[in-house]
Order: C-alpha cells, then sequence, then structure tokens
C-alpha cells in the first residue's frame, strides 16, 4: 500500500474540519501544533484550525450567556405576572382599579398601551379612563364590534408596518408596530379583551408563547365576571 501525500491528507482536513475537534488526539500526534518548519498550506490548515476552534468556544460561550439571560428575563416575567395575579385579589373590585391594573401591566412590561375593551350592555356603566388621557376602560361600539377575535386564542400581531387595528384607541393607534390582542372569556361568553400594544414590531408575533397571557386572561374573566354581576365600586 502506498503511503498518503501529505497534499491528500490537507484536502481532507480541508473538506473534513470538523474533524481534530472531534478527535483532538489526532491533532496532538499530527505535528500541525509544533513549531517545526512546514509548508504554506498546512501553516494555512493550521490557523484554519485554531481559528475554527476558537470561533466555536466563543459562540459556545455567547449561547451561554444568551441563555443565562434568557432565563433571568423569564424569571423576571414570571415574577411581573405573579404580582399582577396577587394585584387583581388585593384590590377592591372597581373600574378605576381595572384601568390601574391596566396601567401597572405597562409599566412592568415596558408596553406602549395596554387597556380593557368590554363587551356586554351590562357593562356599560364602566365606560371612561383614569383622566390620563388614554383610555383604558372601554366598551366595544359598532366600530369595534365587527373586529373582535371569533376565537378563544389570543391573537399576536407583529410587524405592523400601518399601527394597530381599530380595537385600539385612535389616538395610540399610530404609535403601535406590535400588539396582542387577549380574550376575556368566562362560561364560553367574551366578556372583552386585554389590547397590549408595543412600538417594537418584533414585541410580539405569531408563533410567540402566550401560557402566562391565558393564564393571566383567566384571573382577569374572572374578576370582571364579579364586578359585572357585583356592580363597581363594590368591595370584595
Amino acid at each position: 500500500m502506498s503511503p498518503v501525500a501529505a497534499e491528500d491528507v490537507i484536502r481532507f482536513l480541508e473538506e473534513n474540519p470538523r474533524f481534530f475537534i472531534e478527535h483532538p488526539g489526532f491533532l496532538r500526534a499530527s505535528g500541525l501544533l509544533d513549531e517545526s518548519p512546514a509548508s504554506a498550506k498546512v501553516l494555512n490548515l493550521r490557523q484554519r484550525l485554531f481559528e475554527r476552534l476558537k470561533g466555536e468556544r466563543e459562540d459556545l460561550i455567547l449561547l451561554l450567556d444568551e441563555t443565562i439571560d434568557l432565563v433571568r428575563r423569564n424569571e423576571q416575567i414570571e415574577q411581573d405576572f405573579i404580582a399582577l395575579e396577587n394585584l387583581l385579589f388585593e384590590i377592591p373590585l372597581s373600574a378605576a382599579n381595572l384601568s390601574r391594573i391596566a396601567l401597572e401591566i405597562e409599566r412592568r412590561f415596558g408596553l406602549d398601551h395596554a387597556s380593557f375593551l368590554l363587551c356586554g350592555p351590562s357593562l356599560e356603566t364602566l365606560r371612561g379612563g383614569e383622566g390620563d388621557g388614554l383610555a383604558r376602560l372601554r366598551t366595544a361600539g359598532e366600530g369595534e364590534a365587527p373586529h373582535l377575535p371569533p376565537g378563544e386564542r389570543v391573537v399576536l400581531q407583529g410587524e405592523l408596518a400601518e399601527g394597530a387595528g381599530p380595537l385600539f384607541p385612535g389616538d395610540i393607534r399610530q404609535r403601535i408596530r406590535s400588539a396582542a390582542l387577549v380574550p376575556l372569556r368566562r362560561e364560553g361568553r367574551l366578556l372583552g379583551l386585554l389590547l397590549l400594544g408595543s412600538g417594537d414590531p418584533g414585541r410580539y408575533g405569531p408563533g410567540m408563547g402566550t401560557h402566562l397571557l391565558d393564564r393571566l386572561a383567566g384571573r382577569l374573566a374572572l374578576g370582571i365576571t364579579l364586578l359585572e354581576h357585583i356592580g363597581p365600586g363594590a368591595a370584595r
């Protein structure tokens, strides 16, 4: 059997750059780590190998940092949702406090807008905001009714170049570039929507997870049902 030519070895390694990464023992035995004289192609291969190893190490470190950051952000999001759930059961039932919850959602999640759009004639008395210039608590009228989502799932909208749709208050639509429409249902009946809007086009979008929003929607729907039956301003 004729010996393998150096050119063949170099060609193999160029076509299979992960060989030494998967078999580090061969790297030490190959002599590529030595400072002995070598051909230009071998030197070039050694440099490329070092760059590949360095690049993969840096990619791994970056991925680890991103994973840690994601875990921390998810923990903070979970804590914020828990705080909102606690707030729901700590404050008296009132239209004003629903507006307060909307503002708290804005603050905790860094959103440009959060509000409630309620449905049903018995909720007509809850119309109005908190005097901050933005309607945090509205009832769906003829203009909004055709645009209410028919299903029970959260609707995520991203890359809204034209701004938010007609469910959002008119004075903030142009600022919204992504939105979440969160149905608030109780026993199959649509009580209203929690509207969340952001100026970041990528904040919300199809395919993103919604389990925390679904959980919050269930708590909000229960609170609104009690408010609807007990009446505005009623204490717990």
